[in-house]
């Protein structure tokens, strides 16, 4: 790992670079955003060439793009039309540079952690269109989420209830909330990141709805506002949100008291992006399926997008170290590992990998793996990159989602520096760990003297 540089990148000096350039930009293979590409071979971000940055603040090292964050904003803003309330997926990426961005274009936020709203309130943002989702919220909280007086709580699990209830006791209002049901819809994505089928344990079955609707409605210190529907992230057709608005519709039908003083429909998020070799998901089509069903009902909705807004607007750059053959495989030796990222051994993901400044020559076929001891730390396998020699960087593109927000300090590696770029400005938005901060919250323990 090179160490890291300066903790801010004069991005105006990098603008005046590339504004001398000459603007030859092409596509580059496997990005979703045209932020990301390709000037006289080789990899930008914007107007800030990748490899400058890599220099100024060693690898791994994560860089977005901000325009291409307010870009998918807006087009989901457009799409859902100006009364939608769109919650960023804090989750995805937590930055308080993120946050801000995604607050700018107009976004409130989906939190499911007592921190994740201390993010937010710690970034100087508003929380009054703030959801709170999660199976297992702690009291303390739903006190500081009702303090905060966000716009709803998303009840997982009717256990909830009497705590919700007893918050809002404490705090003479009632609460707002959402019930967030289970459809059992199959969305058809990976089993680690499916949310709306029965034997998840997200939401409440219908089955057992009606009771939690019938609990919220005769307490006092409890408001049902709306219904909640999350079906598992990574979607890319329209099928599974109309198919659970469906049962959601037909759950409320059975009862007058399900639909009073509803008016809201949160149909999650899990909006699907390309990664390189698939389409994403049509948003608009979406909104064109559900708007009017919505609007007949009177429900505004809430939509909860946070890979589709930040995916394809992040790459994480990673230094070539060397390379080993060994029993048949080609291992590309790199100084990103799974603590980095850990979507492809959690998930089995395939982020597309591209070489910053390619070499000229065949591809080689090459699993790329990190310095941590496991075998499951690869970044990608059986891939086809072109020759690579120590000290090329590669970028993993579309990482800008659970890539930072999932890191760790496992071997007791040091969570990466990330940047943010805008133009020709590029700024460190995160300074990489040092050592010193990976021991100073650890006490060593003494051995106790004999009396």
């Amino acid at each position: 790992m090179r160490p890291a540089a300066a903790a801010l990148a004069p991005g105006p000096a990098l603008g005046h670079i590339a504004a001398r350039m000459v603007d030859d930009r092409q596509p580059c293979d496997g990005a979703g955003t045209p932020e990301f590409h390709r000037r006289g071979g080789a990899l930008w971000c914007e107007d800030v060439p990748l490899a400058d940055l890599a220099a100024r603040h060693g690898t791994p090292l994560y860089v977005y793009s901000r325009t291409a964050m307010q870009t998918r904003l807006a087009a989901v803003r457009a799409a859902f039309g100006p009364d939608a309330i769109v919650c960023y997926a804090a989750k995805a990426n937590s930055a308080r540079a993120v946050l801000q961005t995604m607050h700018a274009g107009g976004a409130g936020f989906d939190v499911v952690s007592g921190g994740e709203l201390r993010r937010v309130q710690a970034a100087g943002l508003p929380t009054a269109q703030v959801v709170f989702a999660g199976v297992a919220k702690e009291r303390w909280e739903i006190e500081a989420a009702a303090a905060a007086d966000i716009l709803a709580f998303q009840v997982e699990s009717p256990h909830e209830l009497p705590l919700l209830a007893s918050v809002g006791a404490q705090l003479g209002r009632p609460l707002r909330v959402m019930l967030r049901l289970n459809p059992d819809v199959d969305a058809g994505t990976h089993a680690y990141i499916s949310t709306g089928k029965k034997d998840n344990k997200f939401g409440v079955s219908l089955a057992a709805a009606g009771e939690a609707v019938a609990a919220i409605v005769g307490s006092p210190w409890l408001r049902l506002v709306g219904y909640h529907v999350h079906l598992g992230s990574q979607l890319r057709s329209v099928e599974p949100y109309t198919a659970a608005l469906a049962k959601v519709e037909a759950f409320v039908a059975g009862d007058p008291a399900r639909a009073r003083g509803v008016s809201h429909y949160d149909l999650g998020g899990g909006f699907g992006i390309g990664y390189g070799s698939g389409e994403a998901l049509d948003v608009a089509a979406v909104a064109a399926a559900l708007l009017p069903r919505l609007r007949a009902r009177g429900w505004r909705p809430v939509v909860e997008p946070g890979r589709f807004l930040v995916g394809d607007a992040g790459v994480l750059l990673t230094r070539v170290l060397g390379d080993k053959p060994q029993g048949g495989t080609e291992f590309l030796l790199v100084d990103a590992a799974m603590n980095d990222l850990l979507r492809p051994a959690l998930y089995q993901a395939e982020h597309p990998i591209v070489a910053v400044a390619p070499h000229a020559g065949p591809p080689r076929t090459v699993d790329v793996v990190g310095p941590v001891c496991e075998t499951g730390d690869f970044l990608a396998r059986r891939r086809d990159l072109p020759p690579c020699a120590p000290g090329d960087l590669l970028a993993v593109l579309a990482a800008g989602a659970y890539g930072a927000s999932m890191a760790s300090n496992y071997n007791s590696r040091r969570r990466p520096a990330e940047v943010m770029v805008a133009g020709g400005v590029a700024r460190v938005i995160r300074r990489r760990e040092t050592f010193e901060q990976l021991l100073q919250n650890e006490e060593s323990f003494d051995e106790p003297t004999a009396s």
